[in-house]
């Protein structure tokens, strides 16, 4: 490999990045890159020193490429003003069209954004993001004619957006007779004959013109036409026209809109007291639109194609190794960005991330031995600090015997998680027994399921398998990390002891292990989770019926109810309450196992000003700066 001089700062980002796509990425590793190349409206930044108790830095979401904005008096509409002479990184400059394409490109399916379901009370998004349409509803139709695509295949499903559109209302949905499937027909085959039938369903749509401002009026004179995602029966019929998709035209309805170049107004279906912090979450931060139609997805997000707008632009990446970034010239406060190139090394190894902070080849540590930990915490670069975030396993509740309860339970009652934190994780992290971790204001969890190694027995006995007798054996998946290992050998341990239940350990790649996840091909899964913004439901809103985040196949009416009622509720201490009902219906039933909530422990050099831990995990690189240059040899 060639030789390249070090970056100004570098830091351990644990496994490569899966991709550096803004409506792609779900993990920190990718997170931690895409907040330094992208910027939103707004952004997480430092409001005021840290908190002299706790050590923690407050972030709050502060103006960023909106140099302004205003909040109606029923919270429900947000006028953002953009700033003047902002820019890309290809120097053309960055307006509301690209915050409302952006918006747009992460609710729609194709784009496959894991987060979509975080702006579900913008109006029209979660009708988009889920492919919902009713008669009567203003649509858009998409024909089936993307960019290099031929009647056989879905090529550039990425190049959104895609083919040619129409606009209208729905009149109707003409569905053949649903199919009847053999009796005892499996999940996959009634899934696949589902898809079949809705692929034959012919819409028809009052198609009307769209204006030369790309406006629509929806009562302008109409001309009835028919569309259907099924090539057979377009093929059959000249009147049909084949189609990817018949949606809600969430683009037309003014649910996120750009007013004129410098203006983008939100509309909310119910008011979102967080509503701030996740316009400053990267999911929701500004692509660009011709270079994503030029290249396509995933080439759009390599280094010689990337078009960025944030403090950083990439410069290079090697696989395996680190992401390079450099201060970005045409960013609107680039005199402010402290350090002028940082590497994000690849680097999994607790052992070889601290000898390389010792000797100088990176100034901060993520994750940290903790063979060595007491030590560490007796000197001054050290960093600990409570965090917003949980340490826990998913169950694929699908899969027997963990669609059973009680089962469940009798896992989550059979584990002595003060073993983990005080043996191995030895970081001041708490044993967790419920799922939103303390420090919220104003919300206070249940109480959870304590330890009870007899009542385990017991629950374990009640699903037909006293003393362990006839359970089978289990697979517990966790990603490569010199941490998940021996916490899964403990719990692994006590479930033996305790329930006579053998555990098998599997260890895997992070992408691998992600794909597996989220294909549903697991029985108990290692996961974390941090804190999208500081308040409970980013921590109950994944296990809503369907959100994609889940992958447990857990689903409760009356949660999603409370969930749902909560997000509609005005009265802070009312929704709080209604938040607490969900979380406790959560803790009962355990699609996922607690293991622990999470404290930071990390290194960072003492001559780095700007540097300090927060609840959410978040650290703005740009606002850090040496306060004395060191020399390339040391980095000290």
């Amino acid at each position: 490999m060639d030789h390249i001089p070090p970056a100004e700062f570098a830091l351990q980002n644990g496994t490569d990045p899966r991709t550096l796509d803004p409506h792609r990425a779900t993990g920190q590793p990718e997170s931690r890159i895409i907040f330094e190349l992208f910027e939103g409206l707004l952004r997480m930044l430092p409001d005021g020193p840290p908190d002299p108790e706790t050590g923690l830095q407050p972030l709050t979401p502060q103006p960023a490429m909106a140099e302004s904005y205003e909040v109606s008096e029923d919270g429900k509409t947000y006028t953002f003003h953009l700033r003047d002479n902002i820019f890309w990184t290809d120097g053309s400059p960055v307006t509301a069209n690209d915050f409302a394409w952006s918006w747009q490109r992460m609710l729609h399916p194709a784009t496959a954004c894991e987060y979509g379901y975080l702006i579900s009370e913008v109006a029209y998004a979660e009708e988009y993001h889920n492919s919902i349409v009713n008669v009567g509803d203003h649509v858009e139709v998409e024909l089936w004619d993307r960019p290099g695509e031929t009647p056989s295949s879905d090529a550039n499903i990425q190049h959104f957006p895609r083919g040619t559109m129409r606009y209208g209302t729905l009149r109707e949905i003409v569905k053949p007779p649903r199919p009847e499937l053999p009796e005892g027909s499996s999940d996959e085959a009634q899934e696949s004959a589902e898809l079949d039938w809705q692929e034959q369903w012919v819409y028809v749509v009052d198609v009307v013109p769209e204006q030369a401002d790309g406006s629509i009026d929806w009562e302008a004179p109409a001309s009835p036409q028919r569309f259907a995602a099924s090539p057979a029966i377009a093929a059959a019929d000249e009147a049909v026209e084949r189609t990817h998709g018949v949606m809600v035209a969430f683009g037309k309805l003014g649910g996120a809109e750009a007013v004129d170049e410098r203006t983008f107004v939100v509309r909310l279906e119910n008011s979102v007291p967080y509503f701030l912090n996740l316009v400053a979450y990267y999911p929701l931060f500004a692509v660009n639109r011709q270079c994503i139609e030029t290249y396509g997805a995933p080439l759009w997000t390599k280094a010689e194609n990337i078009v960025s707008n944030g403090p950083y632009q990439l410069a290079f990446r090697r696989l395996r190794d680190r992401v390079r970034v450099e201060k970005n010239p045409l960013y609107y406060k680039a005199d402010q960005v402290g350090m002028e190139t940082i590497d994000f090394i690849s680097l999994e190894s607790q052992n070889t991330a601290l000898n390389m902070y010792e000797t100088g080849q990176i100034q901060w540590v993520t994750d940290l031995p903790t063979a060595v930990l007491q030590e560490l915490k007796k000197r001054d670069d050290f960093h600990s600090a409570p965090k917003l975030s949980i340490y826990f396993y998913k169950l694929n509740t699908a899969v027997p015997p963990l669609d059973d309860v009680r089962v469940r339970q009798a896992l989550s009652l059979a584990l002595d998680r003060r073993q983990i934190v005080e043996e191995v994780t030895k970081a001041g992290q708490q044993p967790a027994y419920t799922v939103v971790p303390p420090g919220i204001a104003g919300y206070k969890s249940p109480q959870g399921m304590p330890e009870n190694v007899q009542r385990a027995q017991e629950l374990l006995a009640e699903a037909g398998f006293p003393g362990g007798r006839g359970f089978p054996k289990l697979s517990l998946m966790y990603n490569t990390s010199e941490t998940h290992r021996p916490i899964a050998e403990v719990i692994q341990q006590q479930l033996q002891n305790n329930l006579n239940i053998k555990l098998e350990l599997k260890n895997m790649e992070w992408g691998s292990f992600i794909e597996t996840v989220q294909m549903e091909q697991y029985q108990m899964a290692r996961y974390g989770w941090v804190g999208d913004y500081p308040d409970p439901n980013t921590f109950l809103d994944l296990w809503v019926t369907g959100n994609p985040q889940s992958n447990t196949n857990w689903s409760n009416p009356e949660y999603d109810r409370l969930i749902e009622a909560a997000a509609k509720e005005l009265d802070p201490a009312t929704r709080m309450d209604l938040l607490r009902q969900a979380e406790s219906i959560l803790v009962t039933e355990l699609p996922i196992i607690p293991i622990y909530f999470y404290t930071s422990a990390e290194m960072a050099k003492q001559n780095i000003e700007g540097f300090a831990p927060s609840a959410q995990d978040l650290h703005p690189l740009q606002v850090l700066r040496y306060r004395s240059k060191p020399s390339p040899e040391s980095k000290e």
